[in-house]
């Protein structure tokens, strides 16, 4: 069936017979149900003007409140496929059940924006009429409308593509949608795109599942619909269950009442010799065979102690779940074989264990994130809670009270709760501040006070609280030149700088091939792709301004759109630098005259913004996400290289 295939070229492969035309039409009469409830049952007429309600901006909050950890989740996994949804128009949203939209993301560049669709505007059915998210709401399945499909004449531009995302239980919790309001929209486009929304949101949903049943053995079966996936506890009875896997076994949506495997299939339980023999199991049952790979999480426990930590102080903020990861690197895949690391691994390995504060150097997309959660997982506080702090996500003016923390009532729009903040979250364990260069002047002299003191006082509180943390940060901007400039306390630098580490920029390492093959087998979850041989030379060409997460999601792109198991050149979509561009920066230095390690940097963060602001078409916030700095870091730096929007 065409809907279900899996990459952005999949309608190269649609037989000649077939036409997109011919799927929209079949596909026009599953949405008579939806037309006849919109007449019958909500009194809706496809002429009259509709309503499109819209919360408040405190009221959204209140909303997305639930599903920060989701939202995360779903920013992280569209990154990789936002170039090409993007390039032809395509917003992506998530709904709640209510068909309220939470998440909004669009190029109010392309001009195909809809005032209408934004975070807070509500999509049910009821008020909507037919259209992706509500009619998905209501029927629990992906859903597509196009154009003229829409239930009012208002949005006949409009197309979109929905599909449910799932709990770890198979219960529905909302809609990802995929919409476009050009008019000029070719059929066979859309029909891409919808099965670029069911791919993505089949990987949300397995996500969610794996992080889920993170501590239990995972069975991992393959399908020609996707992985079937089965978490067993210690008694090797199935607790949990994906959607394939709950089809195949004819098993309801919702938690599962433990059973053993062989009596859910009706054959003898497999021993535990069974299970864990060459990491895979092999069950003969009435359906035929079918071969299980094994595996487990083995950093399990510690990734528990994040979630503990979260439930600590509620709901965690955007700023602290862009650091959650499914399955950390080690300090070893963070370092890579590059013989000029060498030293700082045996340094690291020397310090595991102490008190002694981290520093960690490097541009951006270099893994100092990684790094950090590397360190902690695999030193002696890894059973204590791991907390981050990004000193550049969170407005100025939120610092403050994220970092410390607050009691009830202690300012207006504060939680009613309180907020523990990222100090106490991070007793006993880590706590990692990333863009530390960024935090400002005035706070880093309360957060010097409170390193060494070890005395944290919430906001509205008078009560002090003695805390012990291994503090980790991370920058990628020359923290002794600030100190020479004014703009960082020189106090601070040498309190948080017991140990200094730099990573090398991707374009220096001398590993990037190696690295690049191990990256892609990280995230070819099981499949047995490969990198051509010229694709693996445009990858040691390309020059890398967004260093390790630029390649990860490079490859995470081109694992999407390659057709078979070898990624081309193509599937990668790398562009270089503009020869504009390069001839500017080449103005920084003289042809017999190598720069020094500080203007190589900076032509480095140069180029990183000249290309990220030409990909978003001079939009500040995107480019801003795309750096991940925050809009008031991304002026000084426009400032400070004499660039201009």
């Amino acid at each position: 069936m065409v809907v279900e295939r899996s990459g952005i070229r999949s309608v190269a492969k649609l037989p000649k017979e077939v036409k997109a035309g011919d799927l929209l039409a079949s596909r026009a009469i599953s949405l008579t149900p939806s037309r006849e409830r919109c007449v019958e049952r909500f009194n809706l007429d496809m002429g009259m003007k509709p309503r499109i309600g819209c919360l408040t901006t405190h009221e959204v909050r209140e909303h997305q409140e639930p599903f920060e950890d989701l939202l995360a989740t779903i920013d992280e996994e569209l990154d990789y496929i936002w170039l090409p949804l993007s390039s032809v128009n395509f917003s992506a949203s998530f709904s709640n059940m209510a068909g309220t939209i939470v998440y909004y993301r669009s190029d109010h560049q392309s001009g195909n924006h809809v005032e209408t669709e934004r975070a807070g505007t509500l999509w049910a059915e009821g008020i909507a009429g037919t259209n992706g998210v509500g009619t998905c709401v209501i029927e629990r399945r992906p859903t597509e409308v196009f154009q003229a499909e829409h239930f009012f004449r208002d949005f006949a531009a409009m197309s979109c593509v929905a599909a449910p995302v799932l709990s770890a239980d198979a219960e529905m919790t909302g809609v990802l949608n995929f919409c476009t309001a050009d008019p000029n929209l070719r059929e066979d486009l859309f029909i891409m795109v919808s099965g670029l929304v069911r791919k993505t949101a089949d990987r949300l949903n397995n996500h969610l599942f794996r992080r889920q049943y993170r501590d239990n053995t995972l069975l991992k079966a393959r399908s020609e619909a996707g992985p079937i996936l089965l978490a067993l506890n210690d008694s090797a009875e199935v607790t949990g269950a994906n959607q394939l896997a709950r089809r195949w076994l004819n098993l309801e949506e919702g938690p599962l009442k433990p059973e053993l495997l062989g009596t859910l299939l009706e054959v003898e339980q497999p021993s535990q010799a069974d299970m864990h023999k060459n990491g895979m199991l092999v069950m003969r049952h009435r359906n035929g065979e079918t071969v299980f790979k094994i595996t487990r999480d083995r950093r399990s426990l510690s990734s528990s102690c994040v979630d503990r930590t979260a439930r600590l102080r509620g709901t965690p903020s955007p700023a602290s779940t862009r650091h959650k990861v499914a399955d950390p690197l080690s300090v070893d895949e963070v370092l890579g074989d590059d013989p000029r690391v060498a030293k700082q691994r045996h340094l690291l390995s020397r310090i595991s264990g102490s008190r002694l504060p981290i520093l960690i150097l490097g541009e951006t997309g270099c893994g100092k994130d990684a790094l950090a959660r590397a360190l902690h997982l695999e030193g002696t506080r890894r059973d204590r809670p791991f907390a981050s702090f990004n000193c550049a996500a969170v407005p100025e003016t939120l610092i403050d009270s994220e970092l410390f923390g607050y009691t009830a009532g202690a300012f207006t729009g504060a939680r009613r709760e309180g907020n523990v903040g990222r100090l106490i979250e991070a007793d006993g364990g880590t706590l990692f501040l990333d863009e530390i260069g960024d935090m400002p002047f005035a706070l880093q002299t309360r957060l010097l006070r409170v390193l060494e003191s070890g005395e944290v006082s919430p906001l509205g509180s008078g009560k002090t609280s003695i805390i012990d943390v291994q503090v980790i940060a991370a920058t990628n901007q020359d923290l002794k030149t600030r100190v020479a400039e004014g703009q960082f306390r020189a106090d601070l630098y040498y309190r948080i700088a017991g140990v200094v580490i730099n990573l090398l920029p991707l374009r220096d390492r001398q590993d990037a091939v190696p690295l690049f093959e191990a990256m892609l087998k990280r995230l070819s979850d099981g499949r047995q792709v490969t990198l051509s041989a010229p694709a693996v030379e445009a990858m040691r060409r390309h020059p890398w301004p967004g260093n390790v997460r630029e390649m990860k999601f490079t490859l995470q792109r081109a694992l999407q759109l390659c057709v078979g198991d070898v990624i081309l050149p193509a599937d990668l979509m790398i562009e270089e630098i503009g020869a504009a561009d390069r001839a500017s920066s080449s103005t920084t230095e003289t042809s017999d005259q190598r720069p020094t390690a500080r203007a190589a940097r900076a032509l480095s963060e140069r180029a990183a913004i000249v290309e990220a602001m030409r990909k978003s078409g001079g939009d500040a916030s995107r480019t801003a996400a795309m750096l991940d700095v925050s809009r008031a870091t991304l002026y000084r730096k426009l400032k400070q290289h004499h660039l201009r929007r």
